[in-house]
């Protein structure tokens, strides 16, 4: 007899640091924490909070990070 274990993955909301970031890292000049279920609905949402922000520096880029954590980072044009 074989035994099977199915897990089940729930989302759980968490807090999400989304910071735009001068082009060399070193610089934030603005961020905003935001609360998604999973990675996925996090870049979805800071991709709306960026087309809030308005002008964007050209060498900008956008870091999302959970738990002090690097997910994802973006340069202009892929947000």
């Amino acid at each position: 007899m074989r035994l099977v274990l199915e897990l089940y993955v729930m989302s759980f909301p968490m807090e999400y640091q989304i910071a735009l970031m001068t082009g060399d890292g070193s610089k934030t000049y603005n961020s905003t924490a935001l609360i998604a279920a999973n990675n996925l609905e996090a870049l979805e949402k800071a991709k709306c909070w960026i087309a809030s922000v308005g002008a964007v520096e050209e060498d900008a880029w956008l870091q999302i990070n959970l738990n002090g954590m690097g997910i994802k980072a973006l340069r202009p044009g892929e947000f």
